[in-house]
């Protein structure tokens, strides 16, 4: 969020109620967490609308699906949240699971087979891809990690699948096993959550993961946790519900927006000639029909109305607000290294998706067929805080360019202060030890820097040392990066 704005700033809150009752509600369960609760409206909205919204851009298209990655200190209310989360998902009729590890098979099935009558039956178990569901990653630095125990080199790969556009081919995953080939569509949502991961660069340089998801990132002092901490005590023996709104209401909202999606969509069938009575039923129901429908047929009649569903007002204001939203976007780039230009654009595509998506859901929850810019405008609020976190992150966290050349500058430089000093075997505990006020000593020498400088620069390169302490004397031992 801006420095400036708070979430009650925002026009998709200001101009929608129900918005508002949501983040509240949400923040009588997990506190100074407004931009996730907002986040969650939409996650929410994407999974019970999957079924019947398609949006079109040219020759392509998106699903209304909402996938976040939330990265946060531990401790500061993301698993309790999604508590709540799950609590309405669940009254609003969708499927919610969880997945803490596990292997791929777990993620996209298995097949097993076994005896009866003589003839070998087998049996194919649907993975957690698999269906149409919320799914809670509560643990989501093991996707980061590469834990080979739990998942395989494959892992990242099904869920970039997962989240492509469903019923589309790259939305369909085939993993060959012993005993056959499972085959999975996706229409999962993922609520991703983890604390801030080691080795950041490597993930979003060869994982490809965050640049698919919307990736809220936020950092927690002590004077946050303080004050979260001051009002979560004062809620003890106290009902805090009062008049907010209850889950049981804010699952209605959603219902009512699926049913909204689920008649506008059949109707728009109907007219096309998408969907039709057969000849000689007379107690024949659209609503029923549809209902039968395998879920590849009823993908197909999404796809089929997508262009009616939705119109645009003012195609010339639409344009314009549109463009007005991507200058915005490539804004924050200004003044970034050329190699970290480059990361942070390829973010931008998914920047540039949910900016749509977040614009077509705030429509749906004002019950409207008619986007305007306004719904455009709105949206480039949410997103470009989210999206100007994370440049800022980026420029924190990843080193490229010159800030990298900086460190390995400085480590260099540690290192042959290091590999100059007299080394000690320290018994039990090994040898290549030196003395710390040694390797200071040399270093001073070294790069011409005084005593004060010194210490200065050892609480950035202390993490590339252990330190141990023998009686009085400190000793080093050089670990690396």
């Amino acid at each position: 969020m801006s420095k400036t704005r708070t979430w009650r700033d925002y026009a998709a809150v200001k101009q929608n109620k129900v918005i508002e009752d949501y983040v509240a509600r949400f923040g009588l369960t997990s506190f100074k967490n407004e931009v996730p609760a907002l986040l969650s409206f939409f996650y929410i909205s994407g999974q019970v609308v999957a079924d019947f919204i398609r949006v079109p851009i040219w020759a392509s298209m998106l699903d209304p699906r909402v996938h976040v990655f939330w990265i946060q200190p531990t401790r500061t209310g993301k698993t309790i949240a999604w508590e709540f989360i799950g609590e309405v998902l669940r009254l609003a009729g969708v499927e919610v699971e969880g997945f803490t590890s596990g292997t791929d098979a777990g993620l996209i099935g298995t097949i097993s087979t076994y005896e009866e009558d003589g003839q070998e039956v087998t049996v194919t178990t649907p993975g957690a891809l698999a269906g149409k569901k919320a799914l809670n990653f509560d643990e989501g630095s093991i996707l980061l990690q590469g834990d080979k125990k739990a998942h395989s080199s494959e892992t990242i790969l099904y869920l970039q699948q997962a989240m492509n556009p469903i019923g589309t081919d790259s939305n369909h995953m085939r993993k060959h096993m012993a005993k056959g080939l499972v085959e999975t569509q996706s229409s999962v949502s993922f609520w991703i959550t983890t604390y801030p991961p080691q080795g950041v660069k490597d993930v979003v340089l060869t994982k490809g993961l965050f640049q698919r998801v919307l990736l809220f990132v936020a950092h927690w002092d002590m004077e946050d946790r303080q004050e979260v901490s001051e009002r979560r005590m004062s809620g003890a023996f106290k009902d805090v519900i009062g008049d907010e709104a209850s889950v049981e209401d804010l699952a209605a909202h959603f219902i009512q927006v699926r049913e909204n999606c689920k008649t506008r969509l059949i109707n728009l069938a109907l007219a096309g000639g998408h969907l039709t009575q057969p000849e000689h039923v007379d107690d024949w129901d659209a609503h029923d029909s549809y209902d039968l429908m395998s879920d590849e047929q009823q993908q197909k009649l999404a796809k089929a109305v997508m262009h009616d569903m939705f119109t645009i007002n003012d195609r010339r204001e639409w344009d314009a607000s549109m463009l007005s939203c991507v200058d915005e976007f490539y804004g924050l780039l200004t003044g970034l290294d050329p190699q970290m230009k480059e990361i942070v654009c390829s973010f931008m595509p998914n920047v540039e998706n949910y900016l749509v998506l977040f614009a077509v859901h705030i429509a749906l929850t004002e019950q409207t067929w008619n986007l305007e810019g306004r719904h455009l405008e709105a949206s480039l609020e949410i997103i470009y805080d989210v999206y100007e976190r994370l440049v800022t992150w980026l420029e924190t966290d990843v080193e490229v360019g010159q800030k990298r050349r900086e460190k390995m500058a400085r480590l260099s430089a540690w290192k042959h202060s290091y590999e100059l000093t007299n080394e000690h075997d320290l018994g039990k505990a090994g040898a290549g030890w030196m003395q710390k006020s040694e390797v200071f000593a040399n270093y001073m020498k070294r790069e011409g820097k005084s005593k004060p400088a010194t210490y200065d620069h050892y609480k950035k390169a202390k993490q590339w040392f252990t330190e141990r302490k023998e009686g009085s004397i400190v000793y080093v031992r050089w670990k690396g990066e």
